[in-house]
């Protein structure tokens, strides 16, 4: 990553905002950053006084347009960085979650990535405990139109340069855009009692161009405070680490997200 003295002054601030998020700053959300500004070799102790300097006296908004401004690469290793600094005391609060995705939005952040993954790497866990008799199923997605009509969708790609265009192909634009821990999908996901995943919808990023679309109620309710969301959304997991996204991995388990996502909107859903 290609930095100045006055980006590295930025992410210093937005990073200062994240650690300072539930209140209680500790070292261990602070180490993060430090060893983040030893990775150059140019920013000596005096180098460093002089960033922290500027960041404080940086506006929030100049903070952010720099950040939004660095390379893809440069984008990468900051959203790692910060995903870092709040999960860092291994206490993930809702403020912290709020100001990760909010800053993640507006710089334009792409998803964290899990450094540790190819060092050690790990069986991954199912999002279910399947009975020893249930086979998994290709990784299936649930799409809910405006009308209440649900299909299912299944894909085995796990890279999200390709999963993102298929998501986006199955409910008609072309780009999704994640929503997330609302107060309905939060209840959802302690219903479904997922493992180590949270329960999320997509919708189209940029809207629908010209294409008529009409309001979906079920989006509507489970995103909550009474702003209509229109067009098709679709139902998936991700994951509470790397915040990666993943279809349901056995019938039994997306029957019971079907269930219980049409009994929290009332029934107004039904499948094809």
């Amino acid at each position: 990553m290609n930095a100045t003295a006055e980006t590295l002054a930025a992410i210093y601030r937005v990073a200062k905002h994240l650690i300072f998020a539930d209140d209680t700053p500790k070292d261990e959300e602070i180490q993060p950053l430090y060893d983040f500004f030893q990775t150059f070799p140019a920013v000596d102790q005096e180098l460093l006084n002089k960033i922290m300097a500027t960041g404080e006296e940086m506006d929030d908004t100049r903070a952010l347009i720099l950040i939004k401004g660095l390379d893809d690469d440069g984008k990468q290793q900051i959203s790692t960085l910060f995903a870092k600094i709040i999960c860092a005391d291994n206490e993930l609060t809702d403020k912290e979650k709020e100001l990760f995705f909010k800053v993640k939005d507006l710089c334009e952040l792409p998803d964290p990535v899990d450094e540790n993954s190819e060092e050690e790497p790990e069986a991954e866990e199912p999002a279910e405990e399947p009975a020893e008799e249930e086979e998994e199923i290709i990784p299936a997605f649930m799409v809910a139109n405006f009308y209440g009509i649900v299909s299912i969708h299944q894909s085995d790609h796990e890279d999200w340069n390709t999963l993102g265009g298929e998501l986006a192909s199955w409910i008609g634009c072309d780009r999704v855009e994640v929503v997330r821990f609302t107060p309905a999908l939060n209840a959802l996901t302690e219903k479904l009692r997922l493992n180590e995943r949270h329960l999320v919808f997509m919708v189209a990023r940029n809207g629908y161009g010209d294409k008529t679309v009409g309001d979906n109620m079920t989006a509507t309710l489970l995103y909550g405070g009474g702003y209509p969301i229109y067009g098709n959304i679709v139902f998936a997991l991700e994951t509470d680490s790397g915040y990666e996204i993943e279809g349901f991995r056995t019938k039994s388990l997306l029957n019971e997200m079907f269930e219980a996502v049409n009994e929290a909107v009332g029934g107004l859903l039904r499948t094809e």
